[in-house]
């Protein structure tokens, strides 16, 4: 499918989940950059049009349509290879838990009620043979939490938020 066509149901998607005019101009941006930056086809790089934009209305903060937006926080934080472990590191700390990965984006969630929430940590596996990375992973007791080309994300709980030490929200 050409990068027009696809730009187009991608927009479309996103505009019958819902998502702003301003948050789709967004994403189209952020799609747009990443192709011309990768040279990858659109498929290859993002999935089917309706797919990604089902996962980016997820994680759109002014989507009332969605049930889990009174039970959690949704943030996408804006990283690249290069800082986002730095950003994972302490998005984990804050109880940010990382449920999926897209091109300069890391799709976190976090309880409204911070005494349901964890402290994460994470770790960045790269090569191509993913289904060993992730076995030698949960042996290790690591959970899969993501996957972009050939990294593979992976988290785990480390301890309970204690109430005391957030007593605002991020």
């Amino acid at each position: 499918m050409n990068k027009e066509t696809y730009l187009g149901e991608l927009t479309a998607h996103l505009q019958c989940r819902g998502v702003s005019e301003k948050r789709i101009g967004e994403i189209i941006a952020e799609v747009e950059n990443h192709l011309h930056e990768s040279g990858e086809d659109t498929e290859e790089a993002f999935g089917p049009a309706a797919a990604y934009a089902e996962k980016m209305a997820a994680f759109t903060e002014n989507n009332p349509s969605r049930h889990e937006a009174t039970q959690w926080h949704n943030r996408t934080f804006k990283a690249t290879a290069f800082d986002e472990m730095e950003t994972l590191g302490w998005a984990g700390k804050e109880g940010w838990e990382l449920v999926d990965v897209g091109p300069l984006a890391l799709f976190c969630k976090r309880p409204v009620d911070l005494n349901e929430g964890f402290h994460w940590e994470y770790v960045r596996r790269t090569g191509t043979h993913r289904r060993a990375i992730v076995e030698e992973m949960i042996t290790s007791k690591w959970e899969p939490c993501g996957q972009w080309i050939v990294f593979h994300y992976f988290k785990r709980k480390v301890e309970p938020i204690n109430r005391l030490n957030h007593p605002k929200e991020a």
